[in-house]
């Protein structure tokens, strides 16, 4: 596991809890001994502490598509994967970005694989992925079975981070609408704390906007970030040209759109 942040890390463990051989490795030598004495496994600080030749499966789990590039240029790890190792980059991306990056190693087992569901959904082994690339084999798609609790498989590159961009724009989005709700309830002299109970109780209810209290700074800037990567992917935000007025015909096209849809494809 290259990156033992929140996801990272919790992934990580997670392997290791169900018996796997994991190697976390982190630039960072502090997080990476915490993250060793917390599992019992090994963690190391650079690719050079790494015996290349035993690796089967990487996860990328870095903050930006220049890490994952650098990942990706290293020696070691051009080796690793030359031989037959897989890799997986669970670092969000633009669509352009993953495109860009998988299609420069078309040789390579390399899947964009987005994730969402947060630190604790990490170590549970409950997230949720999107993927693209080759067929999982059989050892690829056992270590898939152990992280994810339901894995969504597009047909293209690019398709699981513009997903992912989406639905975390739009957490983004309910967030900002609940935080300005309850802060209009307050304004007007009822408690917020039922507002929210109320909220969360009825139609104005929402996963991330119900999960306004317990967000931390870092979750709210991860969804800030992932809107503006998507603002900068398309030529405007679509979620800033919609109107309320115009909330009739958008839902009687979406729901046309649903019911042509194929049915929901699904792996788990």
């Amino acid at each position: 596991m290259v990156g033992l942040g929140g996801i990272g890390g919790g992934i990580a463990r997670r392997m290791a809890e169900q018996g796997r051989y994991v190697i976390g490795m982190d630039v960072d030598g502090v997080r990476a001994s915490e993250w060793q004495e917390q599992t019992g496994s090994r963690a190391v600080s650079s690719f050079d502490g790494i015996d290349w030749g035993e690796v089967r499966c990487m996860f990328i789990a870095v903050r930006t598509v220049q890490q994952i590039e650098a990942v990706l240029s290293d020696d070691s790890v051009r080796s690793a994967m030359d031989d037959g190792a897989s890799a997986f980059i669970i670092t969000t991306m633009t669509p352009s970005d993953a495109r860009r990056v998988v299609d420069a190693h078309r040789a390579w087992r390399l899947f964009e694989l987005p994730v969402s569901g947060g630190e604790v959904r990490a170590r549970e082994g409950e997230l949720t992925g999107l993927i693209a690339g080759p067929q999982p084999d059989a050892f690829e798609e056992a270590l898939l079975h152990d992280v994810f609790a339901r894995l969504f498989p597009l047909d293209t590159v690019g398709q699981p981070s513009l997903l992912k961009l989406i639905n975390n724009t739009l957490a983004a989005r309910n967030v900002l609408s609940a935080a300005v709700g309850l802060g209009t309830a307050h304004e007007q002299g009822v408690d917020p704390s039922i507002a929210s109970e109320v909220i969360r109780a009825c139609s104005g209810s929402s996963a991330a906007g119900d999960a306004l209290a317990t967000l931390s700074d870092n979750q709210v800037d991860l969804l800030l970030k992932d809107t503006r990567l998507l603002g900068g992917e398309l030529p405007s935000s679509p979620f800033d040209r919609a109107s309320m007025n115009d909330i009739t015909s958008t839902v009687s096209a979406a729901r046309g759109l649903l019911g042509a849809a194929d049915p929901e494809r699904t792996r788990s």
